[in-house]
């Protein structure tokens, strides 16, 4: 099984080996406050390892890469079915069908934001 995907900034194609999550945290003396007043700064890391043809590893973030491919088929052939079936599901009495209309994840009447996406649901304007 393997996964192509493409390096945005070059259009290089490598294999995606896996994938890495972290959280940092980082305190530090400030300027003027010392210790009493520490410059402090966090956030996150999504990263990628990816191969090229001779087996050299990077790491890049997740947002540099693109999928294109799983195990030779194309990223819209493999999830095809699952759109095609939620968008065939719609009728013309109910407007917002049983799928969400940006991303077209099977939504339910009751749910008032996409379980998927977020979008904010309304059944009807008032």
């Amino acid at each position: 099984m393997a996964t192509i995907v493409v390096l945005k900034l070059t259009g290089k194609h490598y294999v995606l080996v896996g994938t890495g999550y972290s959280f940092y945290k980082d305190s530090r003396p400030s300027f003027l406050g010392g210790a009493l007043f520490p410059h402090q700064e966090e956030g996150e890391s999504m990263c990628a390892a990816i191969s090229d043809e001779y087996g050299v590893i990077r790491w890049v973030q997740t947002n540099e890469i693109e999928v294109i491919m799983i195990d030779g088929a194309r990223i819209g052939e493999i999830l095809e079915p699952y759109l095609n079936s939620c968008l065939s599901s719609n009728s013309e009495s109910d407007p917002l069908g049983d799928c969400c209309p940006a991303c077209g994840i099977g939504i339910s009447a009751q749910d008032k934001e996409c379980p998927s996406c977020g979008l904010k649901l309304m059944d009807s304007i008032s």
